[in-house]
Order: structure tokens, then sequence, then C-alpha cells
């Protein structure tokens, strides 16, 4: 009889945060900057609004903190919306550092490493509805929360930059369970210190794009349907034949409403096809990958093929192995590091999805790393798969094991981003999306693509 007391007791208390959440959620819409204050200057010693002149002690950032309503979301129902590197990262050192999260203080990193068990609760639920609230103002781009992280001011690009090294080189120094890392790598993904999010913009963009003018002019409607090829080409075939395809709708329908946005998602994906292993270079030698540096030099001076791809993929799962072991790689060279990840995933995810045909294990050795590589499998999972692949008698043998796989990491998502996903879908049902969206633009997607190529 206890028992089925506690359970309706703890039922009952569901029901209502659930009941506190969704009103106040939706009380952002009543306020033009969303979960947003006022633009400040934050200094060392003192925090000024931008027109009454400059704070005392040193200028830290240009930002807006979150205003009541963020406030009463972020103490009250352990909501997070309002993000940015800035506020986030100064807030969780004033807190656990200066004993006020309010407070005006100087940078002290080795102070706040140094009480990280005390801030990773915070900031791991930080992280975990800063990633989703991304991706809700990408999903609804007419939301209040949309419009408020467009206003001019809310932060400094400058002072994002920064601050997101700092937040980073913290988060992944102090990572309590490995399944962290996916939501690491999905928030800098969606950060200064990556373009790569914006893959996922295009789909989101074309999408919307194609629901619109089936909504308008229904289905069969010729342009709609010329959408809907580009929709599926993007989504789920996509290569750089896409870019020729949408050359040819602007040319056949040069008037149309869409061909703003069209060219912005061109643009994207031109970007997205000229990543090269030129960069991957760079950041290795930047990092100190003297390994990974060698080789993405002589892929952009010789090309790449399945054997170089392969080699690469393993240098740089070896580096992700390192990176979220503790002590292995310094602090302050944890963001560098994170940066070669997502350069050379990046690369090696658009040198496979050009592939014509799979006829090698190779291309599937490759895939598998770079699934580890983006956090969607924790080591142990990636090291029981590979070997499995590698002792696979082919590709079609090999291409089996890949339901177990989106599996695991579909389950490692789950994990990454609970009770948070669970919140928003409170607030909003169709946040549902996250975890297939996030799939999609990821190297599980380059899998399944790979998988109906094997001849």
């Amino acid at each position: 009889m206890k028992s089925f007391l506690i359970a309706g007791l703890l039922l009952l208390q569901a029901f209502a945060a659930e009941a506190q959440l969704a009103p106040l959620f939706k009380s952002l819409d009543q306020n033009r900057k969303g979960p947003f204050s006022v633009n400040v200057l934050q200094g060392s010693r003192s925090r000024i609004n931008v027109l009454d002149g400059l704070p005392s002690g040193t200028l830290q950032f240009q930002a807006a903190y979150r205003n009541d309503i963020g406030l009463a979301l972020a103490n009250g129902e352990d909501f997070y919306v309002g993000n940015l590197f800035t506020t986030n990262y100064y807030e969780l050192m004033g807190e656990y550092v200066y004993g006020d999260a309010r407070s005006s203080h100087d940078l002290n990193h080795e102070g706040l490493l140094s009480v990280a068990p005390l801030a990773m609760p915070k900031a791991g639920s930080m992280v975990r509805h800063w990633v989703l609230e991304k991706h809700y103002i990408h999903q609804f781009q007419n939301s209040a929360l949309s419009r408020a992280f467009r206003i001019r001011g809310i932060s400094g690009v400058e002072f994002e930059q920064e601050y997101a090294k700092y937040f980073l080189n913290f988060f992944l120094t102090s990572m309590e369970e490995e399944s962290q890392f996916l939501a690491a790598w999905l928030l800098a993904k969606g950060s200064p210190l990556s373009d790569s999010a914006s893959l996922e913009r295009a789909r989101n963009s074309i999408a919307a794009l194609y629901d619109n003018a089936k909504a308008a002019n229904g289905a069969n409607d010729n342009k709609t349907r010329r959408l809907y090829q580009l929709r599926n080409a993007i989504h789920n075939q996509l290569s750089q034949s896409v870019i020729g395809q949408i050359d040819a709708f602007l040319r056949d329908y040069p008037k149309a409403g869409e061909v703003e946005a069209l060219r912005e998602i061109r643009g994207i994906l031109v970007a997205y096809y000229s990543v090269s292993a030129k960069r991957i270079a760079d950041a290795a030698k930047k990092m100190g990958e003297a390994q990974i540096q060698a080789l993405a030099e002589a892929i952009a001076k010789n090309g790449s093929d399945a054997a170089s791809n392969l080699k690469l993929s393993e240098l740089v799962a070896n580096l992700r192995t390192r990176l979220t072991q503790p002590g292995v790689i310094p602090y302050a060279r944890k963001t560098d590091g994170l940066v070669v990840l997502m350069t050379a995933s990046q690369f090696l995810n658009k040198e496979l999805l050009s592939l014509k045909s799979v006829k090698s294990l190779e291309p599937l050795k490759t895939v598998m790393n770079l699934i580890y590589i983006e956090g969607f499998l924790i080591k142990d999972n990636w090291e029981y798969f590979s070997s499995e692949i590698n002792a696979a008698s082919g590709p079609a043998a090999a291409a089996a094991q890949l339901p177990d796989i989106v599996g695991i990491s579909s389950d490692t998502l789950v994990q990454a981003f609970s009770p948070a996903l669970d919140q928003w879908i409170q607030v909003e049902p169709k946040m549902n999306y996250f975890i297939d969206n996030t799939i999609k633009s990821s190297a599980l997607n380059t899998a399944s693509v790979l998988a109906q190529k094997i001849k």
C-alpha cells in the first residue's frame, strides 16, 4: 500500500511540474526578447547597461542575461533557455567559485576546475537544454525564442568564440560519464567553433519550403513535386549533385518565392563540399597532432582513397579516445582537439557520401570510426562493433550490423539528453523529432547511405 502511495505522489509531482513548465515557457511569447533581459557590458567589477557607459574593472563581454522568465525556468524547472557561452560560463564560475551566480568577477578557470564535481550537474543540464534549444529555434524559426536570438546585441560573436573555448575546455575536462561527450559534440557543432551545423540548417530549410508549397498548392503541383525531390535528396541521398538540381530549379522557376531560401541552401551545400583535407592538417598542426597533420597533407596533395580515409579515421578515433581520458590532453587543448575531430568528421562524411558504390570493407570501417568519433557509441560498443565488421566476410555481412549499431546509438542519444528532452516535448510535442533529425545529420545517416551502395 505504501509503495502505491509513493508512486501516486511521484505521478502527481510530475503532472504538477508539467503544468507549471508549459505555461511558463509559453509566457516567453509576451516578451519581445523572449528569455533575455537588457544588453549589458560585463566587467570584472560591475555590470552596466550598454547605453550607460563602461563597466568598472576589466571588460569581460557584451551579452544579455536571462530575464525573470528565463531565470524562473532555469531555477524553478531546471529548464535552460537563452543559452550563451558567455553568460553560462560566467554564471557557473560566479556560483561555484565566487558564491554568487550574478557576481562580477575575474576569470578563474582553475578555480572552476577545482569545483567541477559541484558545477557539473548544472553544466550538464545547461548543455542538454542548450542543444535542444538550438534544435527548437532551427525547427520553429517564427517562435518567440527563435526571434529573440536574432536581436542585435544579444551576444558578440567575438566573445562567444572566446567563451566557447572556455566552456568546452571545462566541460570536456570534467565529464562524469562518457555519454556526455555526445552532448558536447552536438553543442560544439552548433557553436562559433564550427560551421558543420549548417547542414542541419539546410535540411530544415528545404523541409519548410516543401511543407509551405504543399500547403499552398497541393502535393501534385509541379513546383511542389520538384521541391519534394530536392527535400528527399538533401535529407536522404545527399551528394554534390544536389547543387545542380537546385540550379535547375532556379532556372525553371526564377521568380518563385523560394528563390532566396534556395540560394542560401545552395551556399550552405557549396561550403559543405568545399571542406578539404588542408583544413584538417591546419587544425591538427595547431593541436600538435603530427600523424594526423602528415596524413591530411598527403591527402590534400594526392587525393583520398579508401585506405587513406580509413587510416585518417583511425587516427582521429584515437584522438577522440584520448580527448575523453582524464589527464591525457591538457585542459587548455581540449577544444583544439574537438576542432580536429569536427573538421575530419565533416571531410570524411563528405568523402563517403560521394562514393558511387561500396565494394570493400574499408568504407564501412571508416564510417564505424566516425560514429564513435561523433559520440554516438561509447568506447566499449565501438570496439565490439568494429571487431564484428573487421571479421565480416564482405560488405553485405558487415552492413547486417547496422540495425544494432543504430539501435545502440539511439539509446546513447536518448540517455545523453534525458530528462531534458521529455521536458521539451512537454512544451512542444514536435520536439520528439529531435532524435530522428539528429541521426539524419550524423555519420549514422552516412552509414545508411553506404549500405544502399553495396555491390
